[in-house]
């Protein structure tokens, strides 16, 4: 129960945090997205920890997640911060989330064994976002550190790619619908 609360807040979170970076209230926007961070891994050492996992609770966690990527690439963009072609940076981090969700609802289970590269991934992102978000000028490490977020992001949706490869094949009783 408390798992699922904490994912719920870290949803509530979000248009706050959106609303910040949109008004330039950049220590805000920062301490609103470090707080949705904080509630992301609180939930999920307390579900682990007191064996409070469960199938709604790993997809509401995903789902605040991708949300939490959502909003703040999508407020940061709405904001000018990324210029140039920089702006193909967050839009490869969002549409990674939709094509790994479509991935993964092709797997038997529907479920991923994380690959290494995604903690570094996950890592630079946060990283990233927050270099942008905090008014110390540090725009550019944060873009850096989204761009290599990104170039992970393509490695891993390779990695689910290939993995959900088999499951694409026809099954024999498609081909027999097929061949009618």
């Amino acid at each position: 129960m408390l798992p699922n609360l904490l994912t719920a807040l870290r949803i509530l979170i979000l248009p706050f945090m959106a609303w910040a970076v949109l008004v330039d209230a950049r220590w805000t926007a920062l301490a609103l997205f470090l707080g949705a961070g904080a509630t992301d891994v609180l939930d999920g050492w307390i579900a682990r920890r007191f064996g409070l996992t469960s199938p709604f609770g790993a997809m509401f966690d995903l789902l605040a997640d991708r949300l939490l990527t959502l909003a703040s690439l999508g407020a940061l963009m709405a904001a000018g911060a990324f210029p140039g072609v920089w702006i193909g940076v967050p839009l490869v981090l969002i549409a990674r989330n939709f094509v790994v969700a479509g991935l993964q609802q092709a797997l038997p289970g529907r479920d991923f064994n994380y690959p290494p590269i995604e903690h570094p991934k996950i890592v630079l992102n946060f990283l990233g976002v927050g270099m942008l978000l905090a008014p110390i000028g540090a725009e550019t490490i944060g873009l850096w550190a989204l761009a290599a977020s990104a170039a992970l992001s393509v490695a891993t949706v390779v990695i689910y790619a290939r993995r959900a490869a088999p499951s694409f094949t026809l099954s024999q009783w498609e081909r027999l619908q097929i061949s009618r």
